[in-house]
């Protein structure tokens, strides 16, 4: 393969393990605090969707400093996290729509519309390592490269 074919068959990897929702700790950092939580999430070309609240700790450190980490088992992601605003805002209603299906099981007891702080993030994933069964693959999706080998993750998870 080539370093092309390395790199497009790279995304189809992230896209096959986090196309849909995926529990994920996600970390964040401002003003010296340090905090991880757990989140459901979900992937789409090149970004992951979580929901938070405007009060929520993610929600302040993302407005200070938008660089954050990601983890799913062996599994770990770096981007850059945005405040879209709140679900129902009119710019929101294609990804609203899309996120209640990808989140059809428990979209309405995760996400409370009615209540004002509640808030789409949008993670632009810049870096990312991520395995199948017989593969690791790191990514650096700003450069559009990827690089990978034959590394088998300790835990695989699907």
């Amino acid at each position: 393969m080539d370093s092309q074919q390395i790199y497009k068959r790279a995304l189809e990897v992230l896209e096959d393990n986090f196309g849909h929702v995926v529990e994920m700790s996600v970390g964040s950092a401002a003003n010296g605090e340090v905090a991880v939580r757990d989140l459901n999430a979900y992937y789409h070309d090149g970004k992951f969707y979580v929901l938070s609240k405007e009060t929520n700790t993610l929600t302040k450190h993302i407005a200070i400093c938008p660089v954050v980490g990601l983890c799913h088992g062996s599994h770990n992601m770096q981007g850059v996290a945005q405040n879209l605003g709140h679900p129902l805002d009119p710019k929101n209603a294609h990804l609203r729509a899309r996120l209640k299906k990808e989140f059809s099981l428990n979209y309405t007891d995760y996400v409370t519309e009615s209540d004002p702080n509640m808030r789409i993030l949008q993670i632009t994933v810049t870096h990312a390592e991520t395995y199948t069964r017989y593969h690791r693959y790191e990514i650096d999706l700003v450069k559009g490269t990827a690089e990978r080998d034959h590394t088998t993750p300790l835990f695989l998870y699907r």
